[in-house]
C-alpha cells in the first residue's frame, strides 16, 4: 500500500511539473505569436499585389509608433533592405515551431530576448518581425524555477510519505503479528517489540504492552488460584478416598453406603487432575515430546477402545480410514483428544444411532471429523463449550465435569491444530484439522 501511494504521488508530481513547464511556455508565447501574425497579415493586406513601397512605409510607421518591435526586410539578392534591425540575427534559437529567438541590444543598452517570425514573399524576399519578450522570458524563468521547486518539494513529500507509510505499516504489522501469536499460542507473556519512542504508534504499543501485562497478571492469578485449590485439595481427597476404601473392607456396604461416596471422591479427583493437566498444556510443557504420529493407526486404537462401549448402548461406531502423512505431536495427548471426542459422541447418542469417524487429507491439511446423531449444540453455545466447567443445558443430566472439551482445546492449541463445531442435522460434527509443514 505504501509503495502504491508513493507511485501515485510521484506520477502526480511529474504530470504537474510537465503541465507547468509546457503549458506555461505555450501560453506565454501565444499572445506574442498572435501579435506577429497580425502584423504580417496587415502588411499582406496593405501590399496586396506585392508593393515594396507600401511595406516600407508601414514598417517605418510602426517603428516610429513602437519601440518594442524589430523589423528587417531583405530581398532575395540582398541588395535592398530596411527596418530598425541592421541585419538578420546570426545566433538564433528555436523556441517552437515557426518561432525563433535571439538576443538584441535595446536603445538603453540592455540585452533583451526577442521572439521573431520570418515571412517569405513570393519573390523570395524575407520580412522578419520580432517582439521583445524579455519580461515574458523572466516570468517564464520564474515559472520554471517554481515548477522545479514544486517538483523538489513534491519529491520530498513522496520520500517522507513513503517513510512514514512504511513506518506505520511495519509497526501495525508488528502489533498484528504479536496479537495473532498470542491468540494462536495463548502465551500472554509475549510483548510488542518497541525500538522507538517518538511516535504515536510506539506510545500505543507501550500501552498495549501494559494491557497485556495486566491481563497476564489477572489470568495467572486465576490459574494460580485454581491450581492451588487443585493441589491443596487433591492430597486430602486422596487420603479420604483411601480411608473410605479401607472402611469399605472393614464394614458392610449395606450399613455404610460407601460406594457413592467413593464415586464422588473419584469425580473430584478427576476434576482436579483435569484442571492441572489443562494448565500444564496451556503452559506448553509437553511440546518437547513431539514425535511422528500415524493418525490412521491412532484412530484405529481409539475405535477399538470405544467399540465395546458403543456396542453396549446399541450404537454403531464406524471408522472411514485413509492413508495420510504423519503429523508431529504427542501421541498420548492426541489419543486422549480423540478419545474424549468419541466418548462425547457416544455419550450424547441414543440407541440405534451411528457415530462416524472420518480421516481425510486435502492440500496438506489433514482433517478428522467425528459425526454423531445426538442432541447437537446450539450456535450460541458452540464457542462457550470450550470454557472450563461450561455445560450446555442438554448435557447437565449426563456425567461429566465440563472440562472434556477444554482439555481437547488445550491439546489442539499445543499442536497448532484447529477445531470447529458443525451441524449434522441432527447431531454434531466435530472437525479437527492439522496443517502439514
Amino acid at each position: 500500500m505504501a509503495a502504491l501511494f508513493t507511485v501515485l504521488l510521484g506520477v502526480s508530481a511529474v504530470l504537474l511539473g510537465y503541465f507547468l513547464y509546457d503549458f506555461g511556455q505555450k501560453n506565454f508565447l501565444r499572445e506574442t505569436e498572435a501579435a506577429i501574425d497580425t502584423e504580417i497579415d496587415h502588411i499582406l493586406f496593405l501590399s496586396k499585389e506585392f508593393n515594396l513601397e507600401n511595406i516600407e512605409h508601414y514598417v517605418v510607421q510602426r517603428i516610429n509608433e513602437s519601440d518594442g518591435t524589430l523589423y528587417f526586410y531583405q530581398d532575395l539578392e540582398n541588395q535592398q533592405s530596411f527596418g530598425n534591425l541592421k541585419e538578420m540575427p546570426k545566433k538564433v534559437t528555436r523556441i517552437q515551431e515557426g518561432i525563433i529567438g535571439f538576443y538584441h541590444e535595446t536603445n538603453i543598452g540592455d540585452i533583451d530576448f526577442y521572439a521573431a517570425k520570418i515571412h517569405t514573399f513570393r519573390d523570395g524576399a524575407r520580412l522578419l518581425i520580432a517582439r521583445n519578450i524579455q519580461e515574458i522570458q523572466n516570468t517564464y524563468s520564474m515559472l520554471k524555477l517554481f515548477s522545479a521547486l514544486i517538483m523538489f518539494f513534491m519529491l520530498m513529500v513522496i520520500l517522507v510519505s513513503f517513510f512514514i507509510s512504511n513506518f506505520v505499516v511495519s509497526r501495525i504489522n508488528i502489533i498484528g503479528r504479536t496479537a495473532n501469536d498470542i491468540m494462536l499460542t495463548g502465551d500472554l507473556s509475549r510483548r510488542i517489540s518497541i525500538d522507538t519512542s517518538w511516535d504515536d504508534l510506539s506510545n500505543l504499543a507501550q500501552i498495549l504492552n501494559k494491557l497485556l501485562e495486566r491481563i497476564e497478571t489477572l489470568i495467572s492469578g486465576i490459574r494460580d488460584v485454581s491450581d492451588n485449590i487443585a493441589h491443596d485439595l487433591r492430597t486430602p481427597l486422596t487420603r479420604l478416598r483411601n480411608n473410605l476404601e479401607n472402611l469399605k473392607k472393614e464394614v458392610s456396604m449395606e450399613a455404610y453406603k460407601v460406594d457413592p461416596i467413593l464415586e464422588e471422591a473419584d469425580h473430584l479427583l478427576s476434576t482436579f487432575n483435569s484442571l492441572l493437566r489443562i494448565t500444564n498444556l496451556e503452559k506448553g510443557t509437553k511440546e518437547k515430546t513431539f514425535t511422528d504420529i500415524d493418525l490412521d493407526n491412532l484412530l484405529s486404537d481409539v475405535i477399538e477402545l470405544y467399540d465395546p462401549i458403543a456396542e453396549a448402548k446399541d450404537i454403531r461406531l464406524e471408522y472411514q480410514k485413509a492413508h495420510v502423512p504423519y503429523i508431529q505431536g504427542d501421541r498420548n495427548l492426541i489419543f486422549q483428544c480423540f478419545a474424549n471426542l468419541v466418548d462425547n459422541a457416544i455419550k450424547f447418542s441414543e440407541k440405534n444411532q451411528k457415530v462416524l469417524v472420518q480421516l481425510q487429507e486435502d492440500q496438506k491439511i489433514i482433517t478428522v471429523q467425528v459425526h454423531d446423531q445426538g442432541v447437537g449444540i446450539s450456535k450460541a453455545e458452540k464457542q462457550k463449550v470450550f470454557d472450563r466447567f461450561y455445560r450446555t443445558d442438554k448435557s447437565r443430566h449426563k456425567n461429566g465435569n465440563g472440562l472434556g472439551l477444554s482439555l481437547v482445546k488445550a491439546i489442539l492449541d499445543l499442536h497448532a491444530a484447529n477445531i470447529e463445531l458443525l451441524d449434522n442435522n441432527p447431531g454434531l460434527i466435530v472437525s479437527v484439522s492439522f496443517t502439514l509443514k
